[in-house]
């Protein structure tokens, strides 16, 4: 194993990074990997591989599993999977452990336990204990007040901020949960603000003599298929699906590596199930425009970079020109902006 000895590590990032270890030491990139695992009938897209191990979180045992025997390593699979059953039951337990408090108070005599509804107060002795509890009483009552006054004045998150100042990208934040306010979910069409006459849909791109099919913008009429479906998760982030007859239906993947890193290739729906960053959106108004002009941010990255139209002769309504993610401009960016509505 080349010193990735799974049994040595004492917590998931320990884990994560011991998995980092045994990639590096394959020598194979994550395109290699993903294609790898698929030869022995793994699931194991790139993204995903490296969201999870730039994370110190316990990845799932099927992922662990498709890593190590792409990497070569299956004579030791039984030992990675042990140790990360280890870790899992370790988090399991930590999970169901109680305050020390409460444990406490489990083990104090019935009769010396605070009074409750069913447990009255001692006479005597107990006047002392009362006077306690009554203070306890008055002082969660100031917190819960201090709670309601708190939901009264602080904003909700459905409402526009009325500050009026900051950037328009400082909003936005890697630490930022956002809001569910984003276009409709269903069939769309996706246009280049720049070129209203073109549709986002699929093409060829070449890069140093490679070709690859991946989202681009073209004449609408000869768009569809593939038809565009915005599918909203619970978090406010947007699934961009494509529906094509003859391919079935997958996602746009943001591709984090090789000639076509940061362009949108669409990947089958079984790829897109693992939730990963790089098919996961986050759809906002672009600063100053119109109610149907959005900016598309991929999440896969912490700056959260813009889905840009990148043209080779600079004209605008360049048939072909494929869509790429950039560092979002703050100002006089329409190649970033997009006029979404239905189909």
């Amino acid at each position: 194993m080349d010193g990735a000895e799974p049994g040595a590590a004492r917590t998931p990032a320990d884990y994560v990074a011991l998995l980092r270890r045994l990639k590096e030491h394959s020598g194979l990139t994550y395109r290699q990997l993903e294609e790898r695992a698929a030869e022995r009938g793994d699931v194991l897209a790139r993204s995903t591989l490296a969201d999870v191990l730039r994370r110190e979180a316990l990845p799932r045992a099927e992922l662990v599993a498709a890593l190590v025997r792409a990497c070569g390593d299956e004579q030791h699979l039984d030992a990675w999977l042990a140790a990360r059953e280890r870790l899992a039951e370790r988090e399991r337990l930590a999970g169901t452990d109680r305050p020390e408090a409460d444990q406490e108070a489990d083990r104090r005599p019935e009769d010396d336990r605070a009074p409750g509804p069913d447990r009255p107060a001692r006479a005597g002795a107990g006047d002392g204990r009362s006077r306690t509890v009554s203070l306890i009483a008055l002082a969660s009552l100031g917190t819960v007040l201090l709670l309601a006054l708190t939901v009264i004045l602080l904003p909700r998150d459905d409402e526009p901020d009325r500050s009026g100042g900051g950037d328009a990208d400082a909003s936005i934040g890697a630490a930022v949960t956002p809001v569910a306010a984003g276009p409709e979910p269903g069939w769309s069409r996706i246009r280049p603000l720049r070129a209203p006459t073109l549709c986002l849909t699929d093409g060829e791109a070449r890069v140093k003599g490679e070709s690859k099919v991946v989202a681009v913008q073209r004449p609408c009429a000869e768009a569809v298929p593939p038809r565009t479906y915005l599918q909203r998760e619970s978090d406010g982030l947007y699934v961009i699906k494509w529906e094509n007859p003859k391919e079935g239906t997958g996602c746009l993947t943001v591709l984090d590596e090789g000639p076509f890193r940061g362009m949108l290739e669409p990947w089958n729906w079984v790829q897109c199930q693992d939730g990963s960053g790089a098919q996961r959106f986050l759809i906002e108004r672009a600063p100053g425009g119109a109610r149907d002009h959005w900016r598309i941010r991929s999440t896969q990255d912490p700056d959260r970079p813009c889905v840009t139209l990148r043209t080779a002769t600079g004209e605008a309504g360049e048939p072909g020109a494929p869509a790429v993610t950039r560092r979002c401009a703050t100002r006089d960016a329409d190649d970033q902006v997009f006029v979404i509505g239905p189909e």
